[in-house]
Order: C-alpha cells, then sequence, then structure tokens
C-alpha cells in the first residue's frame, strides 16, 4: 500500500467546448504538478467537477491521471458518487 504523505493535489477536470474532458489539458495538468514537486494527485474529487462527471468520465479521468502520472506521484481517485452503488463501482474499478 501507498504510503500518504506529502504535498497531495486535487485536480481540477478541464472541459472542452462540447463539455467533454479534455485529455491533453489533464495530462498537461498532471506532468506540471509532478514537475513541481507534488507527492500526489487527488483527481475527480468536488474541486474537479465530481458532479458534472458521469461514471465513464470519472473512469477515464483516473486511467489519464495514471497513466500521465507513470509512477512519478501516487494518484488517489476520488469515488465518491450520489449514489452508493456508484460509489461503490468507482472504488472497485480504483483498485
Amino acid at each position: 500500500m501507498t504510503e500518504i504523505k506529502g504535498i497531495v493535489v486535487p485536480l481540477v477536470t478541464p472541459f472542452n467546448a462540447d463539455e467533454s474532458v479534455d485529455e491533453g489539458a489533464l495530462r498537461t495538468i498532471v506532468d506540471y504538478l509532478i514537475e513541481a514537486g507534488v507527492h500526489g494527485l487527488f483527481p475527480s474529487g468536488s474541486q474537479g467537477e465530481l458532479y458534472a462527471l458521469s461514471g465513464d468520465e470519472k473512469k477515464r479521468v483516473m486511467e489519464v491521471v495514471i497513466e500521465q502520472a507513470n509512477g512519478r506521484a501516487f494518484v488517489m481517485p476520488s469515488t465518491g458518487a450520489v449514489t452508493t452503488r456508484e460509489s461503490i463501482e468507482l472504488t472497485q474499478y480504483a483498485q
């Protein structure tokens, strides 16, 4: 299990004009924060437009952030949701 320590940053979720997640901008944000010295990233929380994202979009944000971090910082995705069912599904996916 990863030790949670240091600077952990809640990520904003960038969007395109059509309200889809801007994956390129998200990757840029991840790189910028890691290069600035953060130790951990917290995507899809309330700062990251949690309630504006579908379940599939939340999963994709997790994938992009984990892929882009590439072990340079730990990723602790938010698995909060409106329903318990979705929260359980997201938690299982995040594991």
